[in-house]
């Protein structure tokens, strides 16, 4: 866990330029507004380096119960988000606690053309399959409702004011930062291809190491699907410490 931490010590100092940029990048997503608020918080999404970063960044300034009840939220949502359909960990009241830091993924759901997002959901299925096959390799059959689900296309969200969005502006952003984010390289890389661009999976890491993170998740999600229980689960949860305790 010190090394990883380190790690992220180290990038969070030496990333500055990039989360500014990131905040650029993001204001070419216009803001927006729905009547069915939060409704549609039901993921974690998929990030950038530097988007995750922000996120740590955001976590570190909390106060440390706020922290330690976020981090913990993390975690449990790694261990069991093969298995259930729950809200996102930052969502509390129907409110998101880090809005102003929000990810792209969160940023741009609604402001895509349906035929663009139908395109972006047609590929996480296909994930999700991928995924489910694989678990399904390790003797584990995981709910199909949580397999089939996706979040769907939300025709509510409206940009503010006169500002207008098209299926070329939000790649744009989206782009810019990858941009950002590859300048952060090689953890660039490592986050997307050992995480797989999950913010959960880097907490659970950083607790407990990423192989015992990856086989404590492949026991506590066999324990779900075969016994429905989540005893041990909260256990572990409930003893994990404030792991961004030290980072300044």
């Amino acid at each position: 866990m010190k090394i990883l931490l380190q790690i992220i010590q180290d990038l969070l100092d030496k990333s500055t330029k990039q989360r500014i940029g990131l905040r650029e990048a993001y204001a070419l997503v216009p803001a927006s507004r729905c009547r069915r608020k939060a409704l549609c918080c039901t993921l974690l999404p998929e990030m950038s380096l530097v988007e995750a970063l922000a996120a740590i960044q955001c976590l570190s300034e909390m106060d440390p119960t706020t922290r330690l009840r976020l981090t913990r939220g993390l975690v449990r949502y790694f261990f069991l988000n093969s298995v259930r359909i729950t809200s996102c960990p930052f969502l509390a009241d129907r409110n998101c606690l880090i809005y102003h830091d929000r990810f792209f993924g969160c940023r741009a759901y609604g402001l895509w053309s349906k035929h663009y997002y139908d395109k972006l959901a047609a590929c996480s299925q296909q994930m999700k399959r991928y995924n489910q096959e694989q678990w399904q390799n390790l003797g584990i059959s995981l709910p199909q409702e949580v397999v089939d689900f996706q979040v769907p296309y939300c025709p509510h969200v409206k940009p503010d004011g006169d500002a207008s969005v098209d299926d070329e502006t939000l790649p744009n952003a989206a782009d810019k930062i990858e941009i950002l984010s590859k300048q952060l390289a090689p953890w660039h890389e490592s986050f997307r291809h050992s995480y797989f661009s999950d913010l959960s999976f880097l907490l659970a890491s950083l607790a407990f190491g990423l192989t015992e993170a990856v086989q404590m998740k492949f026991a506590f999600v066999k324990d779900y699907v075969t016994t429905g229980n989540q005893a041990g689960l909260s256990e572990v949860i409930g003893n994990l410490p404030d792991v961004f305790a030290a980072l300044t």
